[in-house]
């Protein structure tokens, strides 16, 4: 007789706990690996245009703004990449985990429908101006495509990480 049939709550326990550490790991991960990618764009992008404007204007006060403002889109990035990564980690976990789908592919897929999934919230929520949420403004259904393909694009990166870290635990083979 076998450990999980022998005691089976033991091994839904470990089941559950798996899902519990990978929905985490995208939890955490996701969300400051897609942060540092829009930083990191956005100053690779935006540097030479900055120091054009610097120099032209003579404008060194600005600098630390500029820095501070970098800071403060990395961390709205954060916030609202959160419930997306959480989504996108409870896909994957239980795709991996029950029904043993843990390519690679699954972690983008799970990262897109994730993606996906927070552009049709901004089509039916319209926060008040007063409002913490962070939804994208999202008007018509070919926009929340493009919006959906753009933000499953930038997603592959932080959703390889994820998938990478959480391989100890999608991996794991329970005795049947």
């Amino acid at each position: 007789m076998s450990a999980a049939h022998a005691n089976p709550v033991a091994a839904l326990f470990r089941r559950l706990s798996r899902v519990a550490g990978i929905v985490v790991i995208f939890s955490i991960v996701g969300p400051l690996t897609t942060a540092a990618l829009v930083a990191v764009t956005v100053t690779a992008l935006g540097a030479a245009v900055l120091q054009m404007f610097l120099v032209f204007l003579e404008l060194e006060a600005l600098r630390a703004l500029v820095s501070i403002a970098v800071v403060l889109l990395a961390i709205v990035t954060i916030l609202a990449s959160f419930l997306p990564a959480v989504v996108a980690g409870l896909i994957f976990a239980l795709a991996a985990v029950y029904a043993d789908l843990n390519m690679i592919w699954m972690a983008w897929l799970a990262a897109a429908v994730g993606a996906a999934g927070f552009v049709m919230v901004g089509m039916f929520v319209v926060p008040s101006e007063t409002s913490a949420v962070i939804v994208p403004s999202v008007r018509s259904a070919p926009e929340a495509l493009k919006l959906s393909a753009m933000l499953a694009v930038v997603a592959v990166i932080p959703a390889s990480l994820c998938w990478w870290l959480a391989k100890p635990l999608h991996r794991v083979i329970l005795p049947a």
